[in-house]
Formats: structure tokens, C-alpha cells, sequence
């Protein structure tokens, strides 16, 4: 049997982070992958990105962590409230935490008792530089890119709500785990048992009470729209 933990989109939501990787340590996990966007929106992008950095976990680039790496190239994916917090979370990195971001993947794969596991942000846009735009969401061209893949199981984020799609294989948004409105998180558990795969969220309690007190004490740019949109604030 192989376990796998997958969480994503913590957001710099230290609180929440904490809490996961210490409830996988707890557990008899064997891996553990993270979808992007350990940083952007909430307060703590340097020290979530940090404890990643320091723990067993592997990452593959979110857009959050692309936005750093080449701003006239990504600009056009951002309003000026959005380049400016971008460059806010910039001003905290060093060089070792942006050359780590640098050096992330934007997909790892996994063959596991014959399932090919693929982990990614989210759907990637023909020359695999970029993601596919989230409102294709909306309609039905996420079959066609889903259908497009070669690959078993499909683990992604980017969009902060849950789903599944069953389309020539089983393709999973773990939703957000740190963009929540009250003091529960979770993580993903993939247990794969002789070709058999099992799929489960694992919810547990963080201390959204720092998470308030240390957002509320904080100014940075777009913190007002931040705070309501991804946060319930």
C-alpha cells in the first residue's frame, strides 16, 4: 500500500499549513505533494513558503509562484492592485526562496501499481508555460482538455472549490486549503492498495484566531478585497 497526501492553494495562511503537515506527521503517509500557490493573499507568504521549503514535501509551481519569476511576461494576468501585491510578497523573498521557486516544477509524475498519477496546479495552455484560464470551468471545453491527457488520476488546485470530472480518467481539484472562512482546513489522502485507488479529505481544526488577529494586524496592498474575497473577512 502507498499513501500519498496532496493539499493546495494554502494562500499564506501559516496557521492552516501548520496544522496540516503536523497532522501528516501524525499519520503513516509516504509522500507528500503540494499544488501551488504556497504564497499570495494572505500574510504570511514568506514563512509559508519557508516551512515548506524546510519539510518533506514536494511542490510543483502555482500561478502565484509564476508571478514571481518573470514580471513583464506575466503582467497581463494582473491588475494593478494584484502587481502591487505581487510585489509586496517579492520584497519579502530572498534570493535562496526565489531560486527554490525558480527551480519547481510545473508537474510531477507518478506511476503507482500500474495508475499514472499526474499532479499539477491546474490544466496546462498548449506550450505548457501557463494554465489554462478558469473560466473554462464554466463550459464544456474542460472535457476536451481533461479528455486530451494522458493520464489515470489527475490531481490539481487552482480553483478554491472542490470537484471531480470523470473523462478517460479521474481528474480531482482538492480545492483550497488555505483560503477559508472558518478554523477548519483539510488535506487530501490517495491510498492505492493493489491497483485500487481510494480517494479521501481529511478535515481537521487550525487556529483561525491567530490566522484573524495576525491578518487584521497587517497592511498590505489589497488587503481590504483580500480579506472578503478569499478569507470570509
Amino acid at each position: 500500500m502507498k499513501r500519498i497526501a496532496i493539499f493546495s492553494d494554502i494562500h499564506g495562511n501559516l496557521q492552516a499549513l501548520e496544522s496540516i503537515l503536523n497532522d501528516i506527521e501524525r499519520n503513516s503517509i509516504d509522500e507528500v505533494i503540494y499544488l501551488g500557490d504556497v504564497i499570495g493573499f494572505g500574510p504570511n507568504p514568506k514563512e509559508c513558503l519557508d516551512l515548506i521549503m524546510k519539510s518533506r514535501v514536494k511542490m510543483v509551481k502555482g500561478n502565484h509562484e509564476i508571478y514571481q519569476l518573470n514580471e513583464e511576461v506575466y503582467n497581463n494576468h494582473l491588475t494593478e492592485d494584484e502587481k502591487k501585491h505581487r510585489d509586496w510578497i517579492k520584497n519579502q523573498l530572498d534570493d535562496q526562496e526565489k531560486a527554490f521557486i525558480a527551480d519547481l516544477p510545473m508537474t510531477v509524475e507518478e506511476l503507482v501499481e500500474g495508475n499514472l498519477f499526474t499532479f499539477s496546479h491546474f490544466f496546462f495552455n498548449e506550450d505548457k508555460t501557463y494554465f489554462q484560464p478558469l473560466n473554462i470551468l464554466g463550459d464544456n471545453r474542460i472535457f476536451d482538455v481533461a479528455k486530451s491527457l494522458e493520464t489515470d488520476y489527475m490531481f490539481f488546485g487552482h480553483s478554491h472549490e472542490a470537484f471531480q470530472i470523470n473523462n478517460d480518467g479521474l481528474f480531482t481539484c482538492v480545492g483550497s486549503s488555505g483560503c477559508t472562512s472558518n478554523n477548519t482546513t483539510f488535506y487530501t489522502i490517495i491510498e492505492v492498495v493493489d491497483k485500487s485507488v481510494r480517494i479521501t479529505k481529511k478535515e481537521i481544526d487550525y487556529d483561525r484566531k491567530l490566522f484573524e488577529k495576525t491578518i487584521k494586524n497587517e497592511d498590505y496592498p489589497d488587503i481590504d478585497r483580500i480579506k472578503e474575497t478569499y478569507f470570509g473577512l
